[in-house]
């Protein structure tokens, strides 16, 4: 039995694995991936660990959806609107999501409440 996946042609799939912050709104375009994604998957943090701020997410510009924690509770919320959200406390909070997929990247729009700083890895696929 064969486990795994079926070796692709080259050049059908290309994989970048990149990081970045953000702490203030507006537009941030994320460059140097080297192709155009196609999909992302977001991990994101606090910089502050005590908070226990976190959020995972996928965002194929026309398609988003992410699962996050915010604070000190105890609950799991989710987002259709956002594939990115920090939520330090419920004044305290900041949201991205993909809003263009370009030649050697993406471009992140962010709206932001209070004061937060999202710390994020992602994987770019194409």
């Amino acid at each position: 039995m064969k486990l795994g996946y079926p070796a692709l042609p080259p050049g059908i799939a290309k994989l970048y694995i990149g990081s970045f912050s953000r702490g203030s709104a507006g537009a941030q375009a994320i460059t140097g991936v080297g192709f155009s994604p196609k999909a992302v998957i977001f991990l994101a943090s606090d910089p502050d660990i005590a908070t226990e701020a976190f959020s995972q997410g996928f965002d194929k510009q026309d398609q988003r959806a992410c699962a996050y924690k915010g604070g000190s509770v105890a609950t799991v919320y989710q987002s259709t609107a956002r594939s990115i959200v920090i939520q330090v406390d419920a004044s305290n909070i900041i949201r991205g999501y993909i809003t263009s997929m370009d030649a050697d990247g993406f471009t992140v729009t962010w709206d932001l409440a209070g004061s937060a700083t999202a710390y994020v890895v992602f994987l770019a696929m194409r």
